[in-house]
């Protein structure tokens, strides 16, 4: 039996309501006590928190791995080595590979895998039809018996309306969301950043807002007409959120995610024909990043999750248009999004931690996200404020195709620990740094 003593951290776990110091008893993966003034007699070894906050581990719920086929920009070790250093824990594999992953096979391989290589846990999403073709679908049922999470032809929207219908009104039976990549193919053309005033001067081909929107808007109504769960992902723009909001209130089983990206920047970024601002969906206007902070504030959207996409130096080193879409995000994200919202006083610390933890972990219906008695000892340990430049020694992945080298940011993670074991640790974060006072709901007053 192993036990592991965390103390005098600053316990924050927003799914029990729990802002206070206190220490964490693990026993043998486990959580197994958290009150305050736990005897150190009761452990084998003691992690000293203090100056830390105790959070649970982040989720996320859109990354891809690109393990096999796309092993010179990510594999499973590298992924969830980045994983372990953004604080997460557990994360979803999109289906995007070389083969795709629509099979027991390809389920099983990456099972495999990731119990050999991976740092964190892993949890396959698969496709939602054969080759991510959106001509046929997959065996749902099958594949959510081998252990599959969620289901995705991520990168590539499944056009075809009835496919989609036929999709929800099977995985409404399974009780499984399908997560869409929300885009008209037709509409977007070959764009390659959002269309406005930034692509008129640039001289680039843009992608008009509403080729999200429109499909933003078909598949919150095939959700309503089959009472199936579709998760939009990383969505973009003001309309998006609009047709979201919509559909909540007419209580469709509609739920939404924002990537730390998408918050933060907007296509001013592309000014220089930065390749590291290209992704997709492109980023908007302003009016539009801030439409999304409002929207993950009120609900509208549910969760973070980072679209981590990484890709090759070579690879995003090409002139803008010839460059691959997508960028890297789980390390930055939560130093980005505290430095970004939460130092200047907009959201409070729990807000965010929530948007990491029980947000995406309800989306899935999936016990994920908290530190509860007797869940798996899975656990962020975070330093804030911090001073110190985002560069790439802080990095896990193999690919370098970050927004946010170079910035300055106010926080960063310490360690992660996955079911009582340390996956990931930074020395320099150990030895006291101050804690917050605490900030009550969503904003600070």
């Amino acid at each position: 039996m192993t036990r592991t003593l965390i103390s005098n951290g600053l316990v924050v776990d927003p799914a029990q309501g729990i802002h206070r110091r206190i220490d964490v008893l693990v026993v043998d993966g486990r959580i197994a006590d958290l009150r305050a003034g736990i005897p150190a007699e009761q452990a084998d070894e003691t992690i000293d928190a203090e100056g830390l906050v105790v959070a649970p581990g982040f989720v996320d719920l859109h990354v891809h791995l690109r393990e096999p086929g796309g092993e010179g920009s990510e594999t499973i070790a590298s992924g969830t080595r980045a994983a372990a250093r953004g604080g997460f824990t557990t994360i979803f594999a999109m289906p995007n590979t070389n083969p795709v992953c629509d099979s027991q096979t390809g389920v099983a391989y990456l099972l495999s895998r990731a119990a050999t290589e991976g740092a964190v846990k892993v949890v396959p999403i698969a496709a939602v039809t054969i080759g991510q073709k959106g001509e046929e679908l997959t065996n749902l049922g099958t594949l959510k018996s081998v252990g599959v999470g969620a289901f995705s032809d991520d990168g590539r929207p499944i056009m075809n309306a009835q496919i989609m219908r036929r999709a929800l009104e099977y995985t409404r039976m399974l009780e499984m969301p399908i997560f869409e990549h929300c885009e008209d193919m037709d509409l977007s053309g070959e764009g390659v950043m959002h269309e406005g005033l930034m692509s008129l001067r640039l001289g680039l081909r843009g992608i008009p807002r509403v080729s999200e929107s429109i499909m933003v808007a078909r598949n919150v109504a095939l959700a309503a007409a089959t009472g199936g769960h579709v998760h939009i992902c990383h969505v973009s723009t003001r309309e998006s959120v609009e047709a979201i909001r919509e559909g909540k209130r007419n209580g469709v089983r509609v739920t939404a995610e924002v990537s730390p990206h998408h918050l933060t920047l907007t296509d001013d970024a592309v000014a220089d024909y930065n390749t590291h601002a290209k992704m997709k969906p492109p980023l908007c206007a302003e009016e539009d990043r801030l439409a999304l902070v409002a929207a993950l504030e009120d609900g509208t959207i549910d969760c973070i999750a980072t679209d981590h996409a990484p890709h090759s130096v070579t690879a995003k080193n090409d002139v803008f248009d010839a460059a691959p879409f997508g960028v890297i995000g789980m390390e930055s994200a939560f130093p980005v999004l505290y430095t970004e919202f939460v130092r200047p006083g907009r959201w409070s610390l729990d807000f965010l931690i929530d948007r990491l933890t029980i947000g995406p972990a309800r989306v899935v219906n999936r016990p994920l996200g908290t530190i509860r008695p007797d869940s798996p000892a899975d656990i962020a340990l975070l330093q804030l404020d911090a001073e110190y430049r985002f560069d790439e020694s802080c990095l896990g992945s193999k690919s370098r195709n970050c927004p946010w080298l170079g910035r300055s940011m106010a926080a960063r993670v310490a360690a992660t620990i996955v079911e009582g074991r340390v996956v990931w640790r930074n020395e320099a974060c150990f030895g006291g740094a101050k804690t917050p006072t605490r900030k009550r709901g969503g904003k600070k007053s």
